[in-house]
């Protein structure tokens, strides 16, 4: 499975693209997460180019992913959903959060997403809600499917269905209180640990335009269910629309959240040396809300 790479976005450089075939490419640029207008738009570009002339397009230079360190994953990953022959990478940008995914492919269409983390608890619990909601009516988003769990050479994984592997954009315009309403709702059975205040209630957790993300169809993917646990009431919808004004801009209305807002103070202060622009603007959007 061996292969070679082109790294993106430029600077960043946390996506690992395969370039060994067209349509491997054409999967792999779809673990680009962009947000605004003009990267979006050079992303299905470089897609639609990739599938219909090959990787050659992709500039940049070619390199090979180590995969050495991942083989045990792998191979536990494989004995678990069946074989893949290549992948794309996904390497968290926040020094923060540690981690990495990968999109695995069998003769370039994705089978499955891997994610391993050092930190079992972190899949664990994305494997327990993801369980959680197996099978559901969401009218508000749609959730991937669990598809095994397991450890090997120290770390946890879990895979999961993969999303359409295309370009897909942030919903911004989501109404955020019905969502993490539903959230809440579906969740309702997540144990709540010792010490969690009676009053806080189940959430995503990061519940962010960038995790809500639209493929085909008008019904969001939200993903990224690692972070789920209990909050404030109005936890998930406060983040959304901090998050969703420090990127897009645009007017907040104050809510009666005010415990929410401090709680995500308390959160992107302990986080902000991962993006000080972004942790500023966050900050600043978390003052409007909470009035």
């Amino acid at each position: 499975m061996s292969g070679r790479f082109v790294r993106y976005p430029p600077g960043r450089g946390n996506v690992w693209i395969p370039v060994d075939d067209a349509r491997s490419c054409a999967a792999g640029l779809s673990l680009l997460t962009f947000s605004k207008p003009m990267p979006l738009t050079a992303q299905r570009i470089l897609h639609a180019g990739a599938r219909l002339a090959g990787p050659w397009i992709l500039p940049g230079r070619r390199e090979r992913w180590d995969a050495e360190p991942w083989l045990p994953v792998l191979k536990s990953a494989e004995e678990a959903i069946g074989p893949f022959d290549g992948y794309a990478v996904y390497h968290r940008p926040q020094a923060s959060r540690e981690g990495a995914a990968l999109l695995l492919l069998r003769s370039g269409r994705p089978v499955g997403f891997l994610k391993a983390r050092a930190r079992a608890g972190e899949v664990e619990r994305e494997a327990e809600v993801l369980q959680m909601l197996a099978g559901g009516r969401r009218p508000g988003f749609r959730v991937p499917e669990l598809m095994g769990t397991g450890s090997a050479d120290g770390m946890a994984w879990l895979v999961m269905s993969p999303m359409e592997p295309i370009p897909c954009r942030p919903a911004r315009n989501v109404p955020a209180a019905e969502v993490a309403a539903q959230i809440t709702s579906l969740l309702a059975g997540l144990p709540r640990p010792e010490g969690v205040a009676a009053h806080w209630e189940p959430m995503h957790g990061d519940l962010t335009p960038w995790n809500l993300r639209m493929t085909r169809g008008p019904v969001p993917w939200l993903i990224d269910w690692e972070d789920a646990g209990h909050g404030p009431p109005g936890a998930d919808e406060v983040y959304y629309l901090a998050t969703r004004a420090a990127v897009f801009g645009g007017a907040v209305t104050p809510t009666d959240h005010l415990e929410a807002a401090d709680y995500w103070r308390a959160v992107v202060i302990a986080r902000q040396a991962d993006d000080r622009g972004l942790a500023d603007r966050l900050l600043a959007a978390l003052d409007r809300l909470g009035g």
